[in-house]
């Protein structure tokens, strides 16, 4: 049994997003899919999930042409996905049991009474063999961003699947998270199900995937199995050239004179009594877990959440807490982790973005605005980012990913920053655009101090000069640059080394339970 797509293309006005693509996903495999943001992946499952109406080529599966002209036809057909972007699948007014059962609650209420409480049950059911702890009834709004991922994935498993895709899955997840995620794929495959796992992680591609299928310019370059792979030849194939060194040179001259400094901040259930300082000219890399409070710590800085306790200091001058707009004016920038919904407005042009943070150097009176200025200071930002295509007035929800990530980097550079914050920047970019946010950042600290937070640990290393390792709001380590170890790192951020150096007894460690996927969710039936 196999799912087949012969021949398939797309076009668009002027553009051809996918040409001749022809690949097989075999039940109980997993097919990898890279390739540099804009190489045709999304449009690829987009046109297998019947988001398009008219492509090209023919698919098949178990050797029967299928028809799929809208989403409903892949469900029919078995063909669900897992996209990066949860905020876009997900209703965030909704509770989670709704979001989760959405299919059966949308039925049911055509009816004129609903069981609510059987519902949150079969909800609770689901989480729970999932081993997922979110509450049925809470609203996903309140939900932080690696609990919507993975309430998308168990929406996924739940309904009846017998080929799922996953766009970018652990952008946003911890690495037990991520752990717990490659045994619900294992555990599917066994059941038949056919995968089709997309990342720019290729150490997860090698750990997960049975073959890899490289786009690039929307024709496929490559395809062989997972036992030939290989780092350069992937990313040569992705880049059409050589990959360059993955991290830019770190300064070595002596940092300068202190520009942010954070003093005993405390916020319930978030931080506690954390204190550091940032100087000019270096990269303060913070480490840790997903959920260890690194987002939280970033955005108390920024002024986007108070704390209880404790405060920040800018140039030596207090910052008051609670106000993003103060933070701005004191030269305090945020590239937050959740780009679409925080970090740009996708569905305005690139030359809005750009003028948003500063809109009074290019307004008249009344807020009017100088257009030319606008346009040209978007120019002078397109050229300094590398933005493609370099059109200002393109929507931003057209561009891919990296190039979205540089637009809410960009849009900080009108006005020079003291302290430049970059939150999970690299979440769903391809390498060569990660290269160019680690150059923008070392850039960045020429004239400034930045902060770099980031899960992986690896990238954290190869950006920063030092290194705070945060675990459950706190700061257990502080590392200097000739201390930077991966195993190191990792020891102090699961909680197996203790803040004063010595390693955690077995005893005190956390068991890692592996998920099982009840028999509800197998290939053969729906839940």
């Amino acid at each position: 049994m196999a799912l087949k797509a012969m021949g398939l293309g797309k076009r668009f006005p002027g553009v051809v997003a996918l040409k001749d693509v022809s690949l097989t996903v075999e039940a109980g495999q997993v097919m990898a899919l890279v390739g540099a943001n804009g190489a045709g992946k999304s449009t690829l499952i987009k046109i297998l999930t019947g988001y398009y109406e008219h492509y090209e080529g023919r698919i098949e599966i178990d050797g029967q042409a299928v028809t799929l002209r809208k989403p409903a036809d892949a469900s029919q057909h078995g063909i669900q996905a897992v996209y990066q972007e949860v905020d876009t699948v997900l209703v965030p007014t909704l509770t989670v049991t709704e979001n989760l059962l959405m299919n059966e609650t949308v039925q049911r209420k055509r009816r004129l009474l609903m069981n609510w409480g059987a519902l949150n049950q079969r909800a609770r059911n689901i989480l729970t063999e999932m081993h997922l702890n979110i509450p049925p009834r809470r609203r996903v709004e309140s939900l932080v961003l690696h609990e919507k991922q993975m309430l998308v994935i168990a929406r996924a498993v739940n309904q009846r699947v017998r080929y799922l895709i996953f766009d970018e899955p652990t952008t946003s997840l911890s690495l037990p998270e991520v752990d717990q995620l490659f045994r619900v794929i294992r555990r599917l495959t066994q059941q038949g199900v056919g995968i089709i796992y997309i990342s720019h992680r290729l150490a997860e591609v090698r750990e997960i995937a049975d073959d890899i299928t490289i786009l690039r310019g929307g024709e496929k370059v490559a395809e062989f199995p997972v036992g030939d792979f290989d780092v350069g030849r992937i990313s040569e194939a992705m880049l059409g050239t050589a990959m360059t060194e993955a991290y830019p040179p770190k300064r070595v001259e002596a940092p300068g004179d202190v520009m942010l400094e954070a003093k005993n901040l405390s916020r319930r259930r978030a931080l506690q009594d954390v204190s550091f300082s940032v100087r000019q000219g270096e990269i303060l890399g913070i480490a840790g877990l997903v959920g260890a409070g690194k987002t939280e710590l970033v955005r108390a800085l920024f002024g986007a959440d108070r704390v209880d306790s404790g405060s920040v200091l800018v140039r030596g001058k207090r910052l008051r807490g609670g106000s993003p707009g103060r933070a701005v004016r004191q030269g305090v920038y945020l590239v937050p982790e959740e780009r679409r919904s925080q970090g740009v407005l996708v569905e305005d042009p690139i030359r809005k973005n750009i003028a948003l943070p500063f809109l009074s150097a290019f307004s008249w009176v009344f807020g009017i605005m100088r257009r030319g200025q606008e346009v040209a200071r978007t120019q002078a930002v397109i050229q300094d980012v590398g933005l493609t295509p370099p059109n200002p007035h393109m929507l931003v929800q057209n561009l891919s990913g990296g190039n979205q990530q540089k637009v809410a980097i960009g849009k900080w550079f009108t006005r020079p920053p003291r302290v430049m914050i970059f939150d999970e920047a690299t979440q769903g970019i391809d390498v060569r655009a990660k290269q160019d946010v680690y150059r923008l950042a070392q850039r960045v600290c020429d004239h400034a101090a930045v902060i770099f937070s980031s899960s992986d640990i690896d990238e954290v290393i190869g950006v920063a000069n030092r290194v705070i390792v945060m675990k459950d709001g706190r700061i257990v380590a502080e590392l200097a640059a000739h201390e930077l170890d991966r195993n190191l790192i990792l020891e102090y951020a699961t909680g197996a080394r203790r803040a004063d150096g010595s390693l955690a007894p077995a005893s005190a460690l956390p068991l890692a339970s592996a998920p099982e996927i009840p028999p509800q969710f197998s290939a053969e039936g729906g839940a």
